[in-house]
């Protein structure tokens, strides 16, 4: 007991001569403990008489470099979403090549329309004596039998149009699937009038307006990219203009038939007619190589949307006259009829309408033209 006593004693001894844990740190000292507990003086006896280790002095940090100023970034386009799909949704118009340009000087295209320039272009507009135009053998479809009957022999004031007859028509969708635009169905009138049998091509263009602003460039096809000003200066050229949109839809419909497409309101037949997104291959094509419609007008529905001399409102429809609407006496857009080769079905019924700014333009784009029928026989 007593040489256990005198051991404790020594080792308490040797733990006072100790150095404290940290001693010689330069900057903070951790200081020693002030209470050793049995814990500690077991620790201390397996090492007995062991000396500290002075600390190191520790090495000062180093200097940071200063970050480097980031580059502005760029405004990002903004991107739509398919709600239901989650893919880019890319609106019917403007598309996404859309090419602003400048329209021509708007007196001089008043000028040009008033006068219908024709003291400068009587070789171009108005040809020696009528040629006659029949419609020939069309395709069987609705309203055939009533075009057969009627037996009448269209002719065109000037190579390539169709004569249609004045009437009455029903001009609007009844249907349910029909945008706000295209209602209410309402009765319209209209006098006679010539339209171009097919689109206008781009050698057809090209050779009144001396370039081709074409996207899809090739022999026959028909003339896209044109905004509204460039297709009303062609055709006023020519001394013709641009058809109402209520004369466009009379022509689509054959003359007030009640088909969904013009030609056909059987979807399984549409692609005989048009050409739409499914049998396009993503781009247009020759004017005329489908069948045409009851009365023999090709491409009405599908190839290129057609502009018309119209400005655009929705609500257009609820105040039209019956007898030769002519649109709005202002707006912000035109309106475009028919549909494209880049367009679903829907898209190319006879009743759908949509717009675009007149100074725009771009490949799913083109036009025909119209022609009074009392100008024939001057």
């Amino acid at each position: 007991m007593i040489a256990a006593t005198i051991a404790a004693l020594f080792l308490i001894h040797k733990c006072s001569d100790m150095p404290q844990r940290g001693a010689g740190l330069t900057g903070t000292v951790q200081e020693a403990k002030e209470d050793v507990s049995i814990d500690d003086l077991v620790s201390l006896d397996e090492k007995p008489g062991q000396p500290g280790q002075p600390g190191q002095v520790g090495q000062p940090g180093q200097v940071g470099q200063p970050g480097q100023v980031g580059q502005p970034g760029q405004v990002g386009q903004p991107v739509l979403l398919d709600a239901q799909k989650g893919k880019p949704f890319v609106p019917m118009t403007p598309p996404p090549e859309l090419i602003e340009v400048k329209p021509p000087v708007v007196s001089d295209l008043k000028a040009d329309l008033k006068a219908g320039l024709k003291e400068d272009t009587d070789a171009l507009a108005y040809r020696p004596a009528p040629v006659l135009k029949s419609v020939g053998t069309v395709p069987a479809g609705a309203g055939l039998e009533r075009a057969a009957a009627d037996g009448i022999a269209r002719k065109a004031a000037t190579t390539g149009m169709v004569l249609l007859q004045e009437g009455c028509f029903v001009m609007g969708s009844h249907h349910g699937d029909a945008f706000e635009g295209e209602a209410p169905a309402h009765e319209v009138c209209l006098d006679g009038f010539y339209l171009d049998m097919k689109e206008v091509s781009q050698e057809e263009f090209m050779e009144v307006m001396g370039s081709n602003p074409s996207r899809f460039k090739g022999a026959g096809l028909s003339v896209e990219s044109v905004s509204w000003f460039e297709a009303t200066r062609y055709c006023s050229l020519l001394g013709k203009r641009l058809p109402t949109e209520a004369q466009w839809e009379y022509a689509a419909h054959a003359e007030g038939l009640d088909n969904m497409w013009s030609g056909t309101s059987d979807l399984s037949s549409l692609e005989f007619y048009a050409w739409i997104r499914s049998n396009s291959s993503g781009k247009p094509h020759e004017p005329g190589r489908l069948r045409p419609n009851e009365i023999g007008l090709y491409d009405m529905s599908g190839n290129v949307r057609e502009w018309v001399s119209d400005w655009y409102n929705e609500q257009y429809y609820s105040e039209s006259p019956v007898v030769n609407p002519v649109g709005p006496e202002e707006g912000v857009d035109k309106v475009l009829r028919g549909g494209s080769w880049d367009d679903l079905p829907r898209y190319n019924r006879v009743s759908y309408r949509t717009r675009l700014n007149p100074e725009f333009k771009n490949s799913r784009n083109g036009f025909r033209c119209a022609f009074d029928k009392e100008e024939a026989g001057r």
